[in-house]
This record gives structure tokens, sequence and C-alpha cells, in this order.
């Protein structure tokens, strides 16, 4: 029966994540992509002999991959200073 807001009194759905992938899976990921995408470009580059697209290319998935590993450097920097910071009970 429906209540005076016209709700049928159900309850709210609850939103249960799945485990978090573990870390090492995450860190290979973002330090594999960039590398995959370079292999890709060289054998494109080695099968089209397009040298010039194909060094934007390589330029541009370099570029990514040294601003992942910058990234994820200091995320991980931060990370362990916010996890000593609330150890120590500050």
């Amino acid at each position: 029966m429906a209540g005076p807001d016209g709700e049928q009194g159900l309850d709210a759905p609850r939103f249960e994540p799945l485990s978090p992938a573990p870390r090492s899976r995450l860190i290979a990921g973002f330090v594999l992509g960039p590398i995959l995408w370079l292999a890709a470009l060289l054998i494109a580059a080695w099968a089209l002999d397009e040298s010039s697209a194909i060094a934007l290319g390589l330029a541009v998935a370099g570029a990514a991959f040294v601003i992942a590993v910058l990234v994820l450097s200091w995320v991980y920097v931060a990370r362990r200073r916010q996890e000593k910071r609330f150890a120590h009970g500050r």
C-alpha cells in the first residue's frame, strides 16, 4: 500500500562494491598500458613505413608513460604520508 507521499515503503538500494583490484594489478595496468601502446606503434611504423606520423604517436605515448609514472609516484608518496599521519594518532 502506498504511503502518504505515494511511496511504496521499499528499502533504498545499497551499493556493495566488489573487492578492489590488488595494488600490483593496478600498477601493472598503469605501467604496462603505455608500454604496449609503444610496442603497437613501433609495429605499425615498421609495417606501414609512416615514420613521421608514428614518431608523433611515439612521443605522445612516451609522454603519457612519463606522466603516469610521475602521478603514480606522487599518489604513492601522498598515501604513505597520510598513513603515517593517521597511524601516529594525529
